[in-house]
């Protein structure tokens, strides 16, 4: 065989081709969706092992055109598919059956390729005999604003590359460094690599062809923040690792930026005052203080008398100088700025110079817009006069072109405004389109660095690239003098005297770990495909309609039923879906998807509550976030008919969003956690000795010895691992299995243990809010009641506990020492690894005893870096140990990245436990310890563990399953050690009851969505009835039934199905996929495997090893959700091809 394409996946595609081919009319779209679905697997399987990041699928091609040498005429003939797939997904074109049956036959002779497995007889004769004919369009004299073209390869003159929106027998010639037109790309041109993406703009074509473009820009798909980029642009020079070292370096909570954030607060004050009687300084400063309470009580700065004083006479000036600019200088001649006609903060995404950023303020009409900056001009560039700073210039040149090219506007024509609210000098900036040109080719630049770095993945690269970040590199206009050496140089020097320090082997985990997030962060932004659709922040423009909708990833045609966009403290909207021909369809049955034209089926919307998300204007089939003005914010509820979304910024103008308009919401994947691990890298490198020593396992971990005599004498199970946690010095790991209390149990009795010492400080974390509420529901249990704290936001916490929230606990502080002796005198901080990571002054107001973190499996180790290296004012651990609490059995961390991806192979790393990135911290402590001692395991399964294991301990007496239940998980992945603690469901006799049963079920017909089964959902119903009417009485939709499931499109189908009934209760039950099932539970459990084709097996299993004995935590999960009965329903000929579901089949007929 030639290459990789088993032959039972080529019959299996020709199976599914044939289908697509018999399918009536009707379903002609469906098959078009399959078959890009197809397409999409069969590029995925070609370029497994490659460490390429391909953000679209005629880069795929390209790539495996070359790798198997297809002739032109058969990559054109796969671009003719792609570009009709799309057409018709993004519903712009109706299917034809010619067409259909011209693209199978591309299919079909693709995999004959790849397989060398003949296209069966049935199939070959189905297909039309001519070749595809494709349209080539001869390249008239012209000027185009834009072209997407993938690079091929360059001699001196040209640039040779194919376009992606039309076939074309031979690649475009494009001209390079032109002087005055694109000279300023002659880097970028250097760095292009085969098969990159590049967008064309402002392109003019000659007679002969030949494009000649003044932008060039290298992946658009990966966007970069305007002021990060911006800030590149540095008194002595613009290198791009300027980029790299402001992303480690944490951000000095300093009066500027403070300053900075309050000066925010007082613009949109005054954009929304009434009149100037509306607005005094003092209340203004009251908000501040309940906005930024931790970084006003932490600044070091303000610890200074004579500087607090400064500090807020400064503010004061601001406050003064704003309210001068807004009231006076915006009616001036010359100005035309409206505040009542004003957007506050809206959000840009311009694919087209692959950038994005947020504005402060903007004109609604775009004709003129603000970016305000607290701190000083330049000074001295010309004497007797502020000049705007470089940095200030380009960031206000970038919003510019960002206007242009992405919402149409002509740069000449936009009035742009720098307001210095220090002098206050509201400045003019005036376009350089040569400067724009600088900075995108310094984006470039940037975007070929981190290319390079998470495709090499190596060690040894990625060390040579950061070596850049030396004073002798960034300095390139060669400051000297006092300026240089005292305010410029020292941050510079710092980083690799850091480095200098460490180890070899602190080194390497420095920069496999850098890679790693390098890699993670680039396929957040550009996005892979994998079996579940389009991942990552580019698909809001790459994915089609058709894609979006059967992910649930888009809700559209929603209008505005209120609009409280105005509403100073929580500006709100409520949208319902816009009513067709007057009648009123119900959002969740619907998502945003009325059926996918061609017999497709209902896709529920997969948004919920507290989520972040993207509103904007559609009201056409071409508008989407890189052409329209795009507002963040958060779902507040929602139900079948509307959802409330919590605005972001409020709107003094609520006719920024127009009544009479279409929107969608979609998810914002803009994800600010990166920041906080590269941070907590750099924590990393100014940790203390001992503490990096201990988390490289260069150490072992530390015991009071003395509780060992108590430990041995515990009543119960909880008793004895809450003292093994306060003996521990260093940490301790807790392995909870499902239904052990881990949290109910264990983690309120080591909080009560800890507490009872009257000066221990506690930190509690989870990765999830939900599990945040589960630990304060646990703290609220505990009496005598204790006081805690909890950092984080209003929606995303449960309102029982709103009250404990820092913003409401500090409302009534009016002074920066009432908010500080408030945080120090409250023993109990509870928060999720995000918001504490987000708010490391923390740390310099607080000493923290221990820090308790749950859900630890599903944490990796660089988001909890940041924590446990921190240092406190003392310069000393700001934590003295930590205890992590999980399961490494049950669901894992989320990574984009595939495993090969983020495995290790340096000798050094692998010989301290550290195999693979996504694996948690927990997953690497709790292997050393384990190996380590070989008479671990019979300590813990006879569960009178003693010193031998000290660092860790499982418990191992479960309260959710009944024995028969849990029976297979606990054979097949806990080795039989999980013992019932004898609750009355679970001592009940089972005589005619089923505890576990399967129900076999038929594939879907051929040619169906692969994402749905009927049969599966109507056995689901129908079990559903059953429970229903045998426990009528006590039926409670939260406790009694729930439904899982891997897809969101079988979980409408199901829940369609379950509403044909016509029994209200069983509509509010949860239908569901399996991790939003983790950590709850109810009596009765059905799953619905939804396995059509053998392919899926493998994408529907996590798996791990342990002791030679393969896991699969997804199914762990799915069976230990049940207390009382657990159900399945799935194709049992295809689920038998899986190991792991064999034996649980086996179990379930012979039991």
């Amino acid at each position: 065989m030639k290459l990789p394409c088993q032959k039972s996946e080529a019959i299996e595609s020709y199976e599914l081709l044939l289908a697509v081919c018999r399918a009536e009319d009707a379903r002609l779209a469906v098959g078009y969706k399959q078959m890009r679905d197809l397409l999409e697997r069969i590029c995925r399987s070609q370029m497994q092992n490659e460490s390429l990041q391909m953000t679209d699928l005629s880069a795929r091609i390209s790539f495996i055109a070359a790798k198997i040498d297809l002739s032109a005429g058969e990559q054109n003939r796969l671009h003719t598919f792609r570009l009709t797939s799309n057409q018709i997904l993004n519903r712009r074109l109706e299917p034809t059956r010619e067409n259909l049956l011209r693209d199978a036959k591309t299919l079909a002779f693709l995999i004959r390729k790849l397989s060398d497995e003949d296209i069966p007889d049935v199939l070959y004769r189905l297909l039309p005999r001519a070749d595809a004919t494709y349209i080539v369009a001869p390249p008239a004299r012209e000027r185009v604003q834009r072209m997407r073209v993938c690079f091929q390869y360059a001699d001196e003159q040209y640039l040779y590359v194919t376009p992606l929106d039309e076939v074309s027998e031979k690649p475009l010639l494009v001209r390079y460094n032109i002087p005055q037109i694109n000279e300023e790309f002659a880097e970028t041109c250097k760095l292009l690599w085969r098969h990159a993406q590049v967008n064309l703009l402002d392109v003019a074509i000659d007679n002969e062809g030949v494009l000649t473009p003044s932008f060039i820009v290298l992946e658009p798909d990966y966007l970069i923040d305007i002021s990060s980029l911006a800030e590149c642009f540095r008194d002595y020079g613009h290198h791009p690792a300027n980029y790299y070292l402001s992303r480690l370096q944490p951000i000095e909570n300093a009066r500027p930026l403070l300053l900075g954030n309050i000066a925010n607060l007082f613009l949109d004050e005054w954009i929304h005052a009434q009149d100037e009687e509306d607005i005094d300084y003092r209340t203004c400063m009251q908000k501040a203080f309940r906005r930024y309470p931790i970084e006003l009580a932490a600044c070091p700065d303000l610890r200074d008398r004579e500087k607090e004083r400064q500090f807020f006479d400064d503010c004061k000036l601001h406050f003064e100088h704003i309210r001068e600019t807004v009231n006076d200088t915006f009616h001036a001649a010359g100005y035309e700025l409206d505040k009542t006609d004003a957007v506050l903060e809206p959000s840009y995404i311009c694919e087209a110079l692959g950038l994005q950023g947020r504005l402060d303020y903007m004109q609604r009409d775009m004709s003129s817009f603000i970016e305000m900056k607290s701190g000083k001009a330049d000074e001295y560039a010309i004497r007797g006069k502020v000049e705007p700073k470089e940095n200030n210039k380009v960031q206000m040149l970038l919003y510019q072109a960002v206007l242009q090219y992405s919402m149409g506007m002509d740069h000449r024509k936009v009035k742009a405004y720098l307001l210095y609210t220090r002098y206050p000098l509201l400045y003019p900036s005036r376009p350089s389109w040569a400067m724009v040109r600088r900075v995108i080719d310094l984006r470039n630049r940037i975007v070929a660095n981190e290319y390079g770095i998470q495709l090499r993945n190596s060690l040894e690269y990625t060390e040579e690239k950061l070596s850049e970040i030396n004073a002798t590199t960034l300095n390139e206009r060669g400051l000297k003098g006092r300026f240089w050496e005292t305010w410029l140089r020292p941050s510079i020097d710092n980083f690799q005297e850091k480095l200098k320090v460490l180890s070899p082997l602190e080194k390497k985990y420095f920069y496999a770990v850098y890679n790693f997030l390098t890699k993670e962060l680039y396929t957040s932004k550009s996005g892979d495909v994998d079996y579940e659709g389009r991942t990552g922040a580019a698909s809001l423009w790459l994915s089609t309609l058709a894609e979006k909708c059967e992910a649930g990833e888009i809700i559209y045609d929603l209008r505005i039923k209120e609009n409280h966009a105005a509403d100073e403290h929580k500006a709100h909207l409520l949208l319902v879906r816009s009513s067709l021909e007057g009648v009123s369809t119900p959002l969740l049955q619907e998502g945003g998807v009325t059926e996918i034209r061609g017999g497709g089926y209902d896709v529920l919307p997969n948004f919920r509550q507290g989520d972040a998300i993207i509103l904007y204007e559609r009201n056409s089939e071409t508008d989407n976030v890189t052409n329209k003005m795009v507002f963040k914010g958060n779902i507040e509820h929602l139900t079948d008919n509307e959802i409330g979304i919590r605005l972001r910024s409020t709107q003094q103008n609520p006719s920024v969003l127009p009544a009479e308009s279409l929107y969608a919401i979609e998810h914002d994947t803009m994800d600010t956690t990166f920041r906080s691990m590269y941070q907590g890298l750099y924590a990393y490198l100014s940790a203390t000795q001992e503490r990096r020593d201990l988390l490289l396992s260069q150490r072992p971990p530390k015991f009071d010895e003395s509780l060992d005599t108590l430990i041995s004498q515990a009543e119960d199970d909880f008793a004895r691992v809450a003292l093994k946690a306060k003996a521990a010095q260093d940490y301790f790991l807790l392995v909870g299995p499902p239904g052990t209390g881990k949290t109910s149990c264990a983690l309120k009795k080591m909080v009560e243990t800890f507490h009872a010492d009257k000066e221990a400080q506690i930190l509690l974390l989870s990765y999830t809010n939900r599990a945040v509420d589960e630990i304060c529901k646990s703290l609220a249990s505990i009496r005598p009641a204790v006081d805690f704290i909890r950092v984080g936001s209003e929606l995303s916490c449960d309102e029982n506990y709103r009250s404990h929230l820092i913003e409401n606990e500090l409302s009534s502080c009016n002074r920066r020492s009432e908010v500080y002796e408030r945080i120090r005198n409250c023993r109990i901080i509870v928060g999720t690894v995000a918001a504490i990571s987000g708010k490391p002054e923390l740390f310099r107001l607080k000493h923290f005893n221990v820090a308790i973190i749950d859900e630890a499996t599903q944490i990796l180790e660089p988001q909890l870096l940041g924590i446990l290296c921190a240092r406190g004012e003392d310069d000393r651990n700001a934590i003295d140990k930590f205890i992590l609490i999980g399961d490494h059995k049950q669901l894992p961390a989320v990574v984009l990245q595939n495993t090969e991806q983020s495995a290790i192979y340096d000798e050094s790393l692998l010989s301290i436990g550290l195999a693979n990135l996504k694996d948690s911290l927990f997953e690497r402590l709790y292997r050393n310890c384990s190996s380590g001692n070989d008479s671990s395991s019979s300590i813990i399964a006879d569960n009178t563990s003693s010193a031998t294991s000290r660092s860790y301990d499982m418990l191992c007496r479960q309260g959710r399953m009944h024995p028969e239940v849990a029976l297979f998980a606990n054979r097949a992945f806990y080795g039989g050690r999980l013992i019932p603690v004898g609750l009355p469901h679970q001592l009940e006799d089972s005589g005619h009851i089923s505890r576990v049963a399967f129900y076999p079920s038929i594939p879907e017909r051929a040619g169906s969505s692969a994402k749905v089964n009927s049969s599966e959902a109507r056995i689901v119903a129908g079990l559903a009835a059953r429970i229903y009417e045998s426990n009528q009485k006590h039926f409670d939709e939260s406790r009694t039934l729930g439904v899982i499931t891997p897809y969101r499109s079988q979980i409408a189908l199901i829940k369609k199905e379950i509403e044909t009934l016509g029994i209200p209760a069983l509509n509010r039950i949860l239908v569901d996929t399996v991790e939003r099932f983790q950590g709850s539970e109810r009596d009765v459990i059905i799953y619905s495997f939804c396995v059509n084709h053998p392919y899926q097996l493998k994408f529907l299993s996590n798996l791990t090893e342990e002791a030679g004995v393969l896991i699969d935590r997804k199914l762990n999960v799915a069976l230990t959700r049940a207390r009382k009965q657990m159900f399945i329903t799935g194709v049992p000929g295809l689920l038998k091809r899986n190991p792991i579901y064999k034996s649980l089949l086996n179990l379930i007929e012979h039991a």
